[in-house]
């Protein structure tokens, strides 16, 4: 049986909401933040811009 889109947007918006606040893995000095990169909800370092997860689902917006 397929998910609904409800439960995989919670997934997807859980998984962003536990990687925002970790340290970047490319820079010493980068926090994980939510962010929007190219128009899709993401975690993007806050020091050097590199996205570290994008959800591409278009029921998130």
């Amino acid at each position: 049986m397929a998910k609904s889109k409800s439960s995989q947007s919670g997934g997807a918006q859980q998984l962003l909401a536990v990687l925002a606040g970790r340290s970047c893995p490319d820079c010493p000095d980068g926090e994980l933040e939510r962010a929007t990169y190219k128009d899709k909800q993401a975690v993007v370092c806050d020091c050097c811009g590199t996205p570290r997860a994008q959800v591409w689902s278009a029921s998130l917006e």
